[in-house]
């Protein structure tokens, strides 16, 4: 497919021919990735064409399930907070009120959410870097955390990231990632019609590649875990029916009907060796 084709399908759940990258498995470490991708100057095209990444949810659902998140975490060292792609500050709300941090550096590349970050951090100090790149001007040894939710599977060399952010942890400072994983119930479930299978990730998780990742970056007590997401039961249904081949099927069913599933993620929870 030629580019132009590819960036006609870069947004949106619901399409009959839904295309994705090959992948392959690293013999040496078991990583599922895509060893043919999009450019970086592609890539930055790409994701200037984002919306933000509500796909049109439920905000409180969304904020539910990431509180979820941070409550993975054990009391926090004093330190600086670095978030990659925050996107509109769900999570980062909570890193925002939390006393042990100091000092907010949030890098998110859609500069349409940035307002919305600027608001999420209030009068908390902050930065807000459109470029990883920029991490230079965050001291070694300074953080207490830094967040990945939903980043590690879009990166073109995630494992270079996690050793970079493994030597910006201060003494005691963890690092928090949050990944699809490829041998989740839902994968199985639905094979080629996963959503996780798509275009925006050349890589894809399972816990033990996970674990492996955080390991080599130099971070120990690596911790595992399913996570739950919280849905509006149409919603599910609507993906559902979809990713089953039955096309998109309206559901008819009240907003208010929510369930929290360990449907498909998995959340890795790594410290400073």
């Amino acid at each position: 497919m030629p580019f132009d084709a590819l960036a006609s399908s870069w947004r949106g759940f619901f399409r009959e021919r839904k295309p994705f990258f090959t992948y392959v498995r690293c013999a040496a470490c078991g990583q599922l990735f895509c060893p043919r991708y999009f450019t970086p100057g592609q890539l930055d095209e790409l994701y200037r064409q984002m919306d933000d990444n509500t796909a049109g949810q439920d905000e409180a659902l969304l904020r539910r399930t990431q509180l979820g998140y941070w409550r993975l975490l054990p009391p926090l060292v004093p330190g600086d907070y670095l978030e990659l792609g925050p996107d509109i500050g769900l999570f980062t709300r909570a890193a925002a009120a939390e006393p042990a941090l100091g000092k907010l550096w949030l890098v998110e590349p859609n500069v349409a959410v940035h307002a919305a970050l600027e608001e999420v951090a209030g009068p908390k100090p902050h930065a807000i870097l459109r470029d990883p790149a920029d991490l230079a001007d965050i001291a070694d040894g300074s953080l207490s955390l830094a967040v990945a939710i939903h980043v590690l599977d879009h990166l073109l060399e995630p494992q270079r990231l996690l050793e970079r952010l493994a030597r910006k942890l201060a003494p005691g400072g963890r690092v928090l990632a949050v990944t699809h994983s490829e041998r989740s119930l839902a994968a199985r479930l639905f094979g080629a019609r996963w959503p996780a299978w798509c275009l925006q990730h050349p890589q894809l998780y399972a816990s033990g590649t996970l674990r492996g990742a955080f390991e080599r970056a130099g971070l120990r007590a690596v911790r595992v875990r399913r996570t739950t997401n919280y849905f509006p039961v149409r919603y599910l249904l609507r993906h559902g029916f979809f990713a089953a081949g039955l096309g998109e099927i309206s559901v008819p069913l009240p907003e208010a009907w929510t369930v929290g599933l360990k449907l498909g993620n998995i959340a890795a929870l790594g410290e400073r060796a």
